[in-house]
C-alpha cells in the first residue's frame, strides 16, 4: 500500500493541508497523475504515521508481519523494491535440508536519475511558492556542498 503523509512542495495551487478533506483530495490527484494502483491511505494532519516512520520525503518500507522492518530505503524504486521481494520471498520458501535461513542485514549505496522537466512540472503545477520555495533550498545545499 502507499501512504499519503504531506504534500512535499506545497504551493498556492495544491497547498499545506488545513483539512483532512484538502489531504484527501491531494492524494487522490496524486493517484490520477502518478497512475498509482496501490491502495493508498492518508496520514492524519499531525503526520503521525509519517513521525514514527523518521520525516523523510519518498520513502519506502517492507514491513513483515509482527512489525519487522525488512526494508528501508530513502527514496523509492520501484526495480529495487521488487527485487528485494523476490529475495525476502526467496528467503521464506522450503530452506534446503539440513540448513536454515539467518536474517541479516544490509545497507547499500544506490544512485537515481531524476527527469528534472517532469520534477519542475510538478512543482508549478502546486504553484509559484513551491517553485521559489525549492529554489532557495536548492541554492542552500548548492552552498553547503561547496564548504
Amino acid at each position: 500500500m502507499f501512504i499519503y503523509t504531506r504534500e512535499a512542495h506545497p504551493g498556492e495551487n495544491v497547498p499545506h493541508h488545513d483539512s483532512f478533506e484538502s489531504k484527501l483530495a491531494a492524494a487522490r490527484l496524486l493517484a490520477e497523475e502518478t497512475g498509482i494502483g496501490r491502495d493508498i491511505l492518508v496520514d492524519d494532519l499531525l503526520g503521525t504515521v509519517h513521525r514514527a516512520y523518521g520525516l523523510m520525503p519518498n520513502m519506502t518500507w517492507v514491513i513483515g508481519r509482527g512489525g519487522h522492518v525488512a526494508y528501508k530505503a530513502n527514496w523509492t524504486s520501484a526495480a529495487n523494491v521488487e527485487a528485494f521481494l523476490g529475495r525476502f520471498l526467496a528467503g521464506h520458501a522450503e530452506p534446503p535440508p539440513g540448513t536454515s535461513p539467518v536474517m541479516y542485514e544490509t545497507q547499500q549505496a544506490e544512485f537515481r536519475y531524476t527527469d528534472r522537466k517532469e520534477f519542475m512540472r510538478h512543482l508549478q503545477r502546486d504553484g509559484p511558492r513551491a517553485v521559489a520555495e525549492f529554489e532557495k533550498a536548492r541554492q542552500l545545499w548548492a552552498g553547503r556542498a561547496a564548504t
